[in-house]
């Protein structure tokens, strides 16, 4: 009886992992594993640029990314739907861009070489996904407080950062330092990781927040 009951376990534990294996996609692969695309390139720097608009639920911006190549000519980045990658840029040009589902592989014009630094600029903006039930369930929150004011914030522990902004989605690289700047509507104040190194005000009276991480930082902060 104890070997049947064992024998009983090991078989449905095979249909557990069958079933997890018919349910795996490319998108899974894609964001879990260490692609090609994502090996080459060892992340240095984010410089994270972001406008909010509470009114129109919408976020536009910038990522600066700092790497060293190992030598590589197709890049893999994240960003999940309904966020769009723009444009990237790298030494004045405009890259080729080719989206497959959350994953934005940007094609360099040729092999970069091995040991160089350098710096991709990506442009980006749309409507992030809103969350349904944070902080368990990944996405933005557009709130108010007590007096009207717009109160929005970010869950993205489970879903990873790609969830609104483009990275490298992946917890076996993190940069090693990050600033993160955000432009707030007047009157309304940005918080970031980090430390805050500046304050700018436009003349429309949108601030922008400019916060400083000095020690590396993973997708999930």
């Amino acid at each position: 009886m104890k070997r049947l009951f064992v024998h009983l376990c090991l078989f449905f534990v095979c249909l557990s992992l069958l079933a997890q294996e018919e349910s795996f996609t490319r998108q899974d692969t894609l964001r879990g594993s260490i692609t090609p695309e994502r090996a080459w390139w060892d992340l240095q720097y984010y410089h994270l640029s972001v406008k909010i608009d509470p009114s129109q639920k919408f976020i536009s911006g910038s990522n600066r990314i700092r790497f060293q190549s190992m030598g590589g000519a197709v890049m893999q980045l994240d960003l999940q739907a309904p966020m769009e990658i723009e444009s990237v840029f790298f030494e004045g040009d405009e890259l080729r861009v080719a989206q497959d589902g959350n994953a934005w592989f940007v094609v360099f014009p040729k092999m970069v070489q091995r040991g160089k630094k350098c710096e991709i600029l990506v442009k980006f903006s749309g409507a992030p996904r809103p969350a349904e039930n944070p902080p368990w369930d990944g996405g933005f929150s557009w709130e108010t407080d007590a007096n009207g004011n717009p109160f929005v914030a970010t869950s993205c522990q489970g879903d990873g950062a790609s969830l609104w902004w483009p990275c490298k989605d992946h917890m076996y690289d993190e940069p090693d330092s990050m600033m993160i700047s955000i432009c707030s509507p007047p009157g309304l104040t940005a918080v970031g990781n980090g430390r805050l190194r500046a304050v700018d005000t436009d003349k429309d009276g949108w601030n922008t927040f400019h916060w400083f991480v000095e020690n590396p930082i993973n997708n999930t902060e």
